[in-house]
């Protein structure tokens, strides 16, 4: 009896996580409440304070779990294809930023308006660092693979320029991003790239 009820109560909290991320994107941190994250969950304002006693402990998690899923997607495509060529890594990253864009819009935007609201609650700045670690250390693998001589320098530069792309391509999005902006500016970070 008990295992139903710890899944179905796992499953709330994902539903009011996924709520607030949804939230996020579209209307911003100022509509994050516990009344408006329950009725984009579908639930009552109560569910919400009971998983989540604070908005600030919403966010946190909420923010968590947008880190761990990238996180997870990024060290997955490192994974596949250890030891692919230059053209192959830069396509790779190339792929996984556009289909980002394309098939994830809302964990995108969610992202930034996350790093805009660690700006103002520097109580999150702990749970962004540790994502922007755990990146950093994805990407300097794969650039220390493709022969970078300083790559964990090279990873912090190259997620700050695909953070700055990817936030351009959010708010002024244009048709050939891939070809003329993404690719050549991932291609700098890549011996013969």
């Amino acid at each position: 009896m008990r295992e139903p009820q710890m899944a179905r109560g796992a499953a709330r909290r994902e539903a009011l996580l996924d709520a607030a991320t949804r939230l996020l994107a579209r209307e911003g941190a100022r509509a994050l409440t516990h009344r408006a994250i329950a009725a984009e969950a579908g639930t009552t304002h109560g569910i919400a304070r009971y998983y989540f006693g604070t908005l600030d402990q919403l966010l946190d998690e909420a923010l968590r779990r947008l880190a761990n899923q990238q996180v997870e997607e990024v060290r997955a495509l490192f994974h596949e294809l250890p030891d692919a060529d230059v053209p192959q890594r830069i396509t790779r990253i190339v792929q996984y930023v556009t289909g980002s864009l394309a098939h994830d819009r809302d964990s995108g935007i969610a992202r930034y308006e996350f790093f805009l609201e660690v700006a103002r609650r520097g109580q999150l700045q702990a749970s962004l660092n540790e994502w922007g670690v755990a990146q950093r250390a994805a990407f300097a693998r794969e650039l220390r693979g493709a022969g970078s001589a300083d790559p964990e320098t090279d990873a912090a530069d190259l997620l700050t320029l695909i953070n700055g792309l990817l936030l351009e391509q959010l708010a002024l999005p244009i048709d050939d991003f891939e070809t003329v902006r993404l690719r050549p500016a991932i291609g700098r970070f890549f011996p013969e790239g």
